[in-house]
C-alpha cells in the first residue's frame, strides 16, 4: 500500500474534540486505497503519536509544551491577533515541521503530499520536495482565511509560488478558483472541491422536528462570522415574536462583546451561549433547531468564508437555513429554493427573512424539505472522498 503525507493546523487533538474534523475525515476516507500518515502540531495533553481510525496521527514538538498554543483554538492567524507575542513561536513551528515532513517522508516512503493550507504547509511540503529522494507529488488545499486573509506584497508572492508550484490545487468553493483568476494564480491546475460532511449517519434530520421559533448558529465567535449581526436581529424581532429563541454554539474572542451586545438590546433571555461543544453533539443542537442563521462577513483584514461547512451540516440536519449574500456561500444556498439569502452585514435583512419563515409555515415546511435534498449528492463524504481520491489517483499513476 502506498503511503501519503497529510499535513495540517486544525485537527482533532483527541477524542470528542471540539476542534473542526474535516481534514481527520478525508484522512480517514484516503485510508480506504492508502496509508495515511497526518502530521500536525502538538497541543498540551494531546498524544505525540496514535492511530485514530486508521489515520497514523503524528503530533510534532515545536516547544515547551505549555507553550504549544500557536494552533488550534480557532486557528494559527486568529491566535496571532490575540497575542502578538505567539509570533515568537512561528520560526519554532515552521523549522520543527519542515524537519519532521523530511524524516516522515523518507521513513515512509511517501509518494504524495496533501497539504491543508497553502501557507505554511503547502510552503514547506514544496521547500522540502527538492531535498527528498525519488519524486513526490505536491497537492495543495485552501480553505479559504489563508487565500483570503493573508495579504501583503511578501505573503502574496509566497502564495502564488505555492498555487503555481504545486502539482495541483483544490479549493472548496467556486468564489475562491474567482479570487485566484483573480491574482493570476489559476494556470489550469485547479479544482473546485469541497470538504464533506456525514450527511447519511450524523448529519441527518431528528425524530421531532423543530419549530421555526428555534434558531441556531454553530461557529466560531471571530470577526468575519457576523455574529452581532444575527444578535441584532433578533433584538429587532424581540417584540413581535418574544417566544423567539437563540443558540449559539461556539466559543472565540468576541463571545464578550457579543453577550455585552445582548444584554444591551435586552434579549440575553433569549440567548444561550452554549459555549464550544465536541464534534459528536453537534448534530443533536441543530436537530433542535428549526432555523439555522450562518450571518457570514468580510472581515477588515479581508478574511472571509472559504465554503461554509455549517451550512451543508445545518441542511442535512433538516434546518431551514438563511446564509449571508457572500460568494462562497452562494456554492450552498440559493435563495427560495434550498434556503434564504440576506444582505451580509445587514440585521433589518436577517430580521425580516426570519419573519418570512416565522409567519408562512408552507415556505419553512417547503425549504425544510429541499434543503437536505440539495447538499446530500453534493457533499456526502462518500461522494466528496471518492472525488479527492480520482485526484491523488491521477497524479500517482503519472
Amino acid at each position: 500500500m502506498q503511503s501519503i503525507l497529510v499535513l495540517a493546523s486544525t485537527y482533532p487533538r483527541w477524542k470528542n474534540d471540539t476542534e473542526p474534523r474535516f481534514v481527520h475525515d478525508l484522512c480517514k476516507q484516503l485510508s480506504s486505497e492508502y496509508r495515511v500518515i497526518a502530521l500536525v502540531p502538538h497541543y498540551p495533553g494531546a498524544r505525540r503519536k496514535e492511530d485514530m481510525d486508521g489515520v497514523l496521527v503524528q503530533r510534532f514538538r515545536y516547544f515547551l509544551p505549555v507553550g504549544e498554543r500557536l494552533a488550534y483554538d480557532g486557528g494559527i492567524i486568529q491566535n496571532l491577533k490575540r497575542n502578538r507575542l505567539k509570533l515568537l513561536l512561528v520560526p519554532f513551528f515552521l523549522i520543527s515541521q519542515f524537519i519532521q515532513i523530511l524524516v516522515l517522508c523518507r521513513k515512509y516512503k511517501i509518494r504524495l503530499i496533501h497539504a491543508h493550507w497553502v501557507i505554511p504547509q503547502g510552503l514547506l511540503a514544496l521547500l522540502a520536495r527538492p531535498l527528498l529522494p525519488g519524486e513526490i507529488k505536491v497537492l495543495s488545499t485552501s480553505h479559504g482565511g489563508d487565500l483570503f486573509s493573508l495579504q501583503g506584497r511578501g505573503l502574496q508572492a509566497l502564495k502564488r509560488f505555492v498555487f503555481r508550484r504545486s502539482d495541483h490545487v483544490t479549493v472548496v468553493s467556486n468564489a475562491m478558483r474567482d479570487h485566484l483568476e483573480q491574482i493570476g494564480c489559476n494556470s489550469g491546475n485547479v479544482t473546485v472541491q469541497s470538504m464533506g460532511v456525514d450527511l447519511s449517519t450524523r448529519f441527518v434530520p431528528g425524530n421531532r422536528p423543530a419549530g421555526p421559533n428555534r434558531l441556531i448558529y454553530v461557529g466560531r465567535l471571530v470577526e468575519k462570522k457576523g455574529v452581532a449581526t444575527l444578535v441584532t436581529a433578533i433584538h429587532l424581532l424581540k417584540n413581535d415574536f418574544p417566544e423567539l429563541r437563540l443558540t449559539i454554539v461556539g466559543n472565540g474572542p468576541e463571545k464578550p462583546a457579543l453577550e455585552k451586545l445582548a444584554a444591551d438590546f435586552g434579549v440575553n433571555a433569549q440567548i444561550d451561549f452554549a459555549g464550544s461543544q465536541p464534534n459528536e453533539n453537534v448534530p443533536q443542537y441543530y436537530q433542535s433547531a428549526g432555523i439555522a442563521v450562518v450571518p457570514s462577513i468580510v472581515a477588515a483584514d479581508g478574511d472571509q468564508e472559504g465554503l461554509g461547512l455549517v451550512a451543508v451540516e445545518a441542511l442535512g440536519c433538516g434546518c431551514v437555513t438563511i446564509v449571508s449574500d457572500l460568494p462562497a456561500l452562494r456554492d450552498v444556498v440559493s435563495d427560495g429554493e434550498n434556503g434564504l439569502v440576506f444582505r451580509a452585514t445587514d440585521a433589518t435583512d436577517l430580521s425580516e427573512k426570519i419573519r418570512h419563515l416565522l409567519t408562512n409555515t408552507a415556505l419553512f415546511e417547503r425549504l425544510g424539505s429541499a434543503g437536505r435534498q440539495s447538499v446530500v449528492n453534493r457533499f456526502d463524504w462518500k461522494q466528496a472522498g471518492s472525488r479527492y481520491l480520482s485526484i491523488i489517483n491521477k497524479y500517482l499513476d503519472m
